[in-house]
């Protein structure tokens, strides 16, 4: 794990959760595609990380908080989605691998 890459990860998420104009549907995606190389379960882990940086800031209450939340579902539905392709014998070894999976099944730009 790249120390450097994760917290560029982490801070780029939270940039996001904390801007209420950039929507966070694509989040996981966008993260994907800027640091396909990541190792997949790594995209969760930036994604509760920012998250639970946010939230220990300003609170689970109000719109940064609820943001958060929503980007706590999105780690989870991460992991979630390494679990599926651990499962169907196509493992997840780094997040671009994830993106061809929502690109692929979804038609969609990330877990949501």
């Amino acid at each position: 794990m790249s120390v450097a890459r994760l917290d560029a990860m982490i801070e780029s998420a939270a940039q996001s959760i904390c801007d209420p104009a950039q929507m966070l549907d694509a989040l996981p995606a966008q993260l994907a595609a800027q640091w396909p190389e990541a190792p997949a379960l790594e995209l969760a882990v930036a994604l509760a990380s920012a998250a639970d940086a946010v939230q220990a800031v300003f609170g689970e209450g109000g719109e940064s908080g609820q943001r958060a939340q929503r980007v706590w579902r999105q780690a989870a539905m991460v992991g979630a989605d390494v679990h599926y392709l651990t499962l169907s014998g196509a493992a997840a070894q780094n997040a671009g691998d994830l993106l061809a999976l929502w690109r692929r099944e979804d038609g969609m730009e990330g877990s949501s």
